[in-house]
């Protein structure tokens, strides 16, 4: 019995001693420290190996589970870099340098990042504060004198990089800074080659030295040795990206299409896990307008590296370029299965689904990746593009804001903002917008376009004539300003000059719509229908893919009473933009010409299977479907309207008379009738709404009141006519009463207005 004791005792303290190692397994594997390493070292590894794409996987892994380990922020911060994608480089930099203020390197990574993106006092604020932790870095001291020669003062850039030297005589990239400050003054140009050739002498292997020796020797004339050098420096560092460009420069300046191209082929098989070194070739090609030449050189470059992301997402694009849609949805659906994190592979599924006029997918897709990459910043531009798309304006304003926040000097996230601005009339931010961008890029054409837009806006017509010349001063071509100014010209009875601004728009811009239309509502003015008709079928054959275009040929047909016609140019508007809302409009009122009401309820809803926040479309269901006399249907279409938008006029307006019709709550009928008001205040049809609305309250001087002024604006509405002379009567007025009611019954024969306005005359006497 004490045998078989001490066998159980045994047997135990072994189950013990498992049990506790499994306990001590299992805590290790959840203690998130544990975890947050394994996936660093895991992404260290993958970087080691030359695979950043698994690498900034797993560093983005480890920062969720620890939104502050600096480590993984550094590392993601350097693989983003290898990979070309200087954005996220970047925020990962700046959140590093906020958790580890101490990692000199990361700040030295940093200011050279802001000092290439032209921020040069916030690439001071680093180098100063590296100095401030090592007063003697010699690389913070040089690059303090990078940002003094891109500043232009040579004085204090010579004098930063010889405080350098002092400190480490034997640094070769130092001795070629000096080449450069040097090498811009011509008489100091063989003190500039001494340097570059000590440069070469301390590291042979120093691309960067070979590379301005290349420059400097271009300079002289000595072409032959300078290709020399510049091939020496590709040699050297094949991926250096800086060196190929150069290359490829000589090259083609000395009529070498053949081997420029063979360079920048080579840049892209050796860097094709780089969205920058990828895309290297296809700069070239869609430069030189060669896009069938580029979508063959990617095919054979996606099967020799048939896990590259960025190639793929490279080829998709130029399959893009090419109008080859299909195939390039085909790449980017199967880079959704093999990539779906991946912020460029969100950005192209996103940015396709758009132009299927897919806006809410986009946007849907769009907002996922952004909670897997929240600091990338293509994936802001374009979430805010989808949201802009699907008329989430304030959302768009939060997208490109955030993008802002990201990189105060991106010029997209800039434009966004400028639109958005646009769209919400909020000039003060349009205001804001262009200065912010001028502080950057003192020459913006743009930046002068949106200010002098504003001062449009703000009756500040002296400062935006100014602003918009100077808009076309920096950029001749901008056809915006040219349009701008060319209808400020027309306000200003200066019609020839106006007119003449506006040709030059759609001659710099074929697409320029708003010019277009401009003219056209001249010709108009001067009743040249036929000459605004032809003016836009010629427009037409120069801009055959704008859908603009078409709803321009579609209004004129319809002012024509052209109904097939009409038609044809709205559906050929959206076959070319699916999201073209203009284009729908315009189908409707054609098909309603033809009292075809059924046809543009299908047009409608499919519309809305596509755009289900679009709380216009179901006002515009509602108004069809009370066409066709289901007052139900148009009821619950309104109430999704104003769901989704709660002040949306059309909807509110159209409502409230269907409530007054009904019976139902007057009360709520009259809020919705303030509120249609409130947002189109100079309808006339709102302003029957709500008169009708006072009518059935008992204020009837209030009633009439609106009437009065809205019959000078519709003065053979036939509604606005019987409610007036309902006012009338009740205010005891028989003469007008009687005057606007036998008015209504002549504007609307055999109708219900005409025999509500009979029968009120009956009872009048």
């Amino acid at each position: 019995m004490k045998m078989l004791q001490r066998h159980g005792m045994m047997q135990c303290s072994a189950l013990l001693v498992v049990s506790m190692s499994a306990v001590l397994l299992l805590g290790c594997t959840r203690d998130p420290n544990v975890k947050k390493l394994k996936y660093l070292k895991s992404g260290e590894n993958y970087v080691a190996a030359g695979k950043q794409q698994e690498a900034i996987i797993q560093f983005s892994n480890a920062i969720k589970i620890d939104h502050n380990y600096a480590a993984a922020h550094y590392d993601l911060a350097k693989a983003y870099m290898k990979m070309g994608a200087v954005s996220g480089g970047y925020a990962e930099l700046q959140k590093t340098v906020d958790l580890d203020p101490k990692n000199v390197q990361a700040r030295l990574d940093l200011g050279t990042l802001l000092l290439a993106a032209r921020q040069y006092p916030r690439s001071a604020i680093q180098a100063n504060a590296i100095l401030a932790l090592q007063p003697n870095n010699a690389d913070a001291i040089a690059l303090l004198s990078s940002i003094a020669l891109a500043q232009g003062d040579r004085a204090q850039a010579l004098t930063q990089i010889q405080r350098a030297l002092a400190i480490d005589p034997n640094r070769a990239n130092f001795h070629a800074n000096l080449a450069l400050i040097e090498g811009a003054d011509p008489s100091q140009e063989q003190p500039a080659e001494n340097e570059l050739q000590k440069a070469i002498s301390l590291d042979p292997k120093n691309a960067m030295a070979h590379l301005l020796l290349s420059s400097l020797l271009e300079k002289k004339g000595d072409l032959q040795g300078a290709q020399q050098q510049a091939t020496t420096a590709v040699d050297l560092d094949p991926k250096n990206i800086r060196a190929r460009v150069v290359l490829v420069g000589m090259e083609l300046r000395s009529g070498n299409k053949a081997a420029a191209e063979a360079t920048l082929l080579q840049g892209s098989d050796l860097l094709s896990d780089s969205t920058q070194g990828a895309e290297l070739l296809w700069d070239y090609y869609a430069r030189t307008g060669q896009v069938d030449q580029a979508a063959s050189a990617y095919a054979n470059l996606v099967a020799k590296h048939p896990k590259s992301v960025p190639l793929k997402v490279t080829y998709a694009h130029i399959l893009i370029q090419q109008k080859n849609v299909a195939q390039a949805t085909s790449v980017s659906d199967g880079l959704m299965k093999s990539n779906p994190t991946d912020p460029q592979v969100a950005v192209l599924n996103g940015m396709l689904l758009m132009r299927a006029g897919k806006a809410n997918d986009a946007y849907l897709a769009l907002q996922k990746a952004e909670k897997n990459s929240p600091d990338n910043l293509p994936v802001k531009l374009w979430l805010g593009q989808a949201a802009q798309a699907k008329g989430d304006i304030g959302g768009a304003e939060q997208s490109f804001q955030a993008a802002a926040r990201l990189d105060p000097t991106n010029i997209d996230a800039e434009r966004g903002l400028a639109s958005v601005a646009n769209q919400l009339g909020d000039y003060n931010l349009l205001t804001q917008v262009a200065n912010n961008t001028l502080a950057h890029y003192p020459d913006s054409s743009d930046a002068y376009l949106w200010r002098g837009l504003a001062e449009l806006h703000q009756q500040q017509q002296d400062k935006a004539d100014s602003d918009l010349q100077t808009a076309i001063g920096k950029d001749p071509k901008n056809a915006s300003a040219a349009e701008e100014l060319g209808a400020l010209r027309l306000t200003q009875n200066r019609v020839p000059q106006g007119k003449q601004l506006l040709e030059e728009a759609l001659t710099a811009n074929p697409n320029s719509a708003r010019a277009l239309r401009i003219l056209v509502l001249y010709d108009l003015h001067g009743n040249q229908a036929a000459e605004a008709l032809a003016r836009v079928q010629q427009q037409i054959t120069k801009a055959p893919s704008n859908s603009d275009m078409y709803d321009l040929l579609s209004e004129l047909q319809i002012r024509a009473k052209n109904a097939p016609d009409a038609i044809a140019a709205a559906q050929k508007a959206m076959q070319l933009n699916p999201s073209d809302g203009a284009a729908v409009t315009d189908y409707t009122r054609a098909q309603m010409m033809q009292g075809n009401v059924q046809a543009s309820v299908a047009k409608w809803k499919d519309w809305i299977n596509t755009h289900p926040n679009d709380a216009r479309a179901d006002s515009i269901l509602g108004a069809l479907e009370e066409a066709q006399g289901d007052p139900h249907q148009a009821t619950d279409y309104y109430k999704k309207a104003l769901a989704i938008q709660p002040d949306q006029p059309v909807a509110a307006n159209n409502l409230a008379y269907l409530m007054m019709e009904s019976g139902q709550d007057i009360d709520v009928a009259l809020s919705l009738a303030e509120s249609a008001h409130r947002g189109m205040p100079n309808s006339p049809n709102t302003s029957d709404t709500l008169a009708w609305a006072y009518y059935y309250k008992g204020t009837y001087a209030s009633a009439r009141d609106l009437l009065e002024t809205a019959q000078k604006t519709a003065p053979d509405d036939a509604s606005i006519q019987y409610h007036l002379g309902m006012t009338y009567s009740k205010l005891g007025d028989k003469t007008n009463a009687i005057l606007h009611l036998k008015k209504a019954a002549s504007l609307a024969p055999n109708t219900q207005t005409q025999r509500d306005a009979d029968k009120a005359l009956h009872s009048l006497g």
